[in-house]
């Protein structure tokens, strides 16, 4: 199948995301930047539904890194090692949210947005241009 003009910068913006998010992730936990990287690809990320929307999701415990979870909420409120890990390591925890909230990735999604509004107009003129 070929790649939209729509699809293209949304798999570009979920590459952001899985690029903040990995460098956020918590090093001193062996392989979950590896794993978040590799498991995050663009194609299992966005999903495109029937009506044309589009959901982007994060994997911040994949398989072979569940352990990912006990770093981001809701997850990681809770008591003993959670609440040790999040006080000693304040930079790495909920590193899921932060990727999403980060400066650059915003930026991305406000150029999506921007680009896919002129794109519905270009279209909605062409069709007006036709009937």
């Amino acid at each position: 199948m070929a790649i939209s003009k729509i699809q293209l910068p949304l798999k570009n913006v979920a590459k952001a995301i899985r690029n903040v998010g990995s460098k956020l992730a918590p090093r001193k936990t062996g392989n979950l930047r590896n794993t978040i990287r590799s498991y995050n690809t663009p194609d299992r990320m966005v999903k495109f539904g029937k009506n044309g929307a589009a959901n982007i999701t994060f994997y911040f415990a994949p398989p072979g890194a569940t352990y990912g979870k006990y770093w981001n909420k809701p997850y990681g409120k809770g008591s003993g090692t959670t609440a040790k890990i999040r006080k000693r390591y304040p930079a790495n925890f909920d590193y899921a949210e932060k990727a999403y909230k980060d400066p650059s990735v915003k930026q991305m999604i406000k150029q999506y947005a921007n680009a896919l509004g002129k794109q519905i107009a270009l279209d909605l003129k062409e069709s007006v241009r036709k009937a």
